[in-house]
């Protein structure tokens, strides 16, 4: 069986398995789109910079509200998005993807304090943002400071829907 494929006004004859085969290409040739919601500018430039070094398409948006527009404008692979800003914050922003049907994979970041257990392990207060953000389904948690690896590690993760608490 045969399927007919236009290309630059030229008809070509391809079977399914070519069609596909294209098809994977082209999805393999797009750079991945990440946006980046932060009120501190500069942490948000920086966290931009480093993903772009990687070959990301990178956005910045510095409040829930500037990162909604820009998601109905383009619909990004991953939101990588702090917990606390004002106005509409990163659990606000979580809910609104929820809301709107949007399965988009999210990477919180936050400030917070984070306990260490008797064993080392980390535990945060369930009544905290991050926690929230994890009971939400965020794919990746990440206190401040972390380390461009790990941003890196975490953004590859989320973008195959792995999950990550750090």
């Amino acid at each position: 069986m045969s399927q007919k494929i236009a290309k630059t006004g030229a008809v070509t004859w391809s079977s399914p398995i070519d069609a596909l085969e294209q098809a994977a290409a082209a999805v393999a040739d797009k750079r991945p789109s990440i946006l980046v919601v932060d009120d501190d500018h500069a942490f948000c430039e920086t966290i931009a910079r480093c993903l772009a070094q990687r070959g990301y398409d990178v956005t910045c948006a510095d409040s829930g509200e500037v990162a909604a527009v820009a998601i109905g404008e383009t619909k990004p692979d991953v939101i990588v998005t702090d917990v606390q800003m004002p106005g509409m914050d990163g659990i606000d922003l979580m809910n609104w993807l929820r809301d709107n049907g949007l399965d988009i994979p999210v990477i919180v970041i936050s400030g917070e304090h984070i306990d260490e257990g008797e064993f080392g392990e980390k535990t945060v207060d369930c009544e905290t943002g991050m926690a929230a953000a994890v009971n939400m389904g965020a794919v990746s948690v990440l206190h401040k400071p972390f380390g461009r690896a790990l941003l890196e590690d975490s953004v590859a993760r989320a973008l195959t829907y792995g999950i990550t608490l750090h």
